[in-house]
């Protein structure tokens, strides 16, 4: 029987939780709820209201989307759980951006597929050449994986490259995927708009409002699509793990994503991210000779990589628990979550979220103390 892989983000999150006194995860929003409503069993697909909702923030005039072009499920993860199982199986071939969030690539891998990783330049922004991805592409690839804006990098692909990677699959019929879940959460005046807009009939996107929007305690993710038959094979295999979703979580996030509400909650979590941003920023400044990064341009998690006082990158795994042991600070250690042997192994790097700058301000603190103490990691 085959093995699944150990999912070492949760891992270790999980794992190293006993440790953190100061533990970095994003601030979550509250929403009233109507005393009146029933618990009964949701709709199958979600609420016409949260549907609606959720289409008009994907539509564009090249891709006018309705509440029948959206899936609602528990969480993104499950979204994302049920396009890979849709469209890829045993003996087809994906690409996936690299480094991303591991079940975009882990899952095709443990089901089968063969998987290419596409990765993207950690010298350059984490940017990605759309030429080395067409040399990727076999007469099996059967999808393109994207994750806009990227965790753990926070680098985004503009709206420019995301036309070229659909062009580039539009010859060959192939399917692009992109996972937005921290769209829109985007610190540059360029931003891409969703995938799906774009109006190529085989894309797909997904999200949910655990991450951009603050609210994780919400277990509620969409897909979105305007390919009536992935759209059909992803309720099919909904069927088999999803009665459906909360009617308390799809009220609430019915609530968030209003025209009233939505604005002001992006607003909020905009800000946030880019005070941590100021704060992360002014640290690495001063402390120039033990970490760097790239600035990011989206999402609400920074990329950091640690140095020893030579120069060289650091264990990240032998950093990270030397901090939470003695300092009490969770972080993810790149390397260990996101690296991929013979690709990059991403060997130094820490994933800090940027939800709570006040927290954030206090733990580099301690971390600028932490350098003062160690030599090598």
């Amino acid at each position: 029987m085959q093995r699944a892989e150990p999912f070492k983000i949760d891992r270790w999150s999980h794992q190293e939780r006993k440790f953190a006194s100061m533990e970095l995860a994003p601030d979550a929003s509250h929403a009233t709820l109507d005393p009146n409503l029933k618990l009964t069993y949701g709709t199958l697909q979600g609420s016409l209201r949260l549907r609606e909702r959720i289409a008009k923030m994907h539509s564009s005039p090249e891709a006018p989307l309705t509440a029948a072009n959206v899936v609602i499920t528990p969480g993104a993860i499950m979204a994302n759980y049920l396009v890979l199982a849709a469209i890829c199986g045993p003996n087809d071939h994906i690409v996936c951006q690299y480094p991303t969030y591991g079940q975009l690539y882990l899952l095709p891998r443990y089901n089968g597929v063969d998987v290419s990783l596409w990765a993207t330049n950690e010298n350059d922004n984490w940017s990605s050449n759309v030429a080395e991805l067409a040399s990727m592409i076999k007469p099996n690839t059967k999808a393109i994986i994207i994750n806009n804006p990227n965790n753990p990098t926070g680098a985004v692909i503009s709206k420019d490259k995301l036309e070229e990677i659909l062009a580039l699959a539009r010859e060959r019929g192939i399917v692009v995927f992109s996972d937005e879940v921290y769209s829109p959460l985007f610190h540059t005046s360029n931003r891409p708009p969703p995938l799906i807009s774009l109006g190529y009939s085989h894309a797909i996107s997904t999200g949910s409002v655990s991450k951009a929007h603050g609210l994780p305690g919400l277990r509620v993710g969409w897909v979105v699509s305007q390919n009536a038959e992935i759209l059909q094979r992803i309720t099919t295999l909904r069927d088999y793990t999803t009665t459906s979703v909360s009617q308390l979580d799809d009220t609430v996030a019915a609530f968030a994503l209003s025209e009233e509400v939505l604005p002001r909650l992006m607003e909020r979590n905009m800000k946030t991210c880019a005070e941590s941003i100021v704060i992360l920023d002014e640290f690495i400044k001063r402390n120039a000779s033990r970490c760097r990064w790239a600035k990011p341009d989206g999402a609400a998690t920074a990329f950091v990589q640690i140095l020893n006082e030579d120069g060289s990158a650091a264990d990240d795994v032998a950093f990270s628990k030397k901090l939470a042991e003695q300092e009490g600070i969770v972080v993810l250690p790149g390397g260990h979550c996101f690296g991929e042997p013979g690709v990059n192994g991403l060997k130094g790097y820490i994933r800090l979220p940027l939800g709570q700058p006040r927290l954030l301000d206090a733990a580099l603190e301690t971390l600028e103390k932490f350098f003062h103490k160690q030599t090598h990691f």
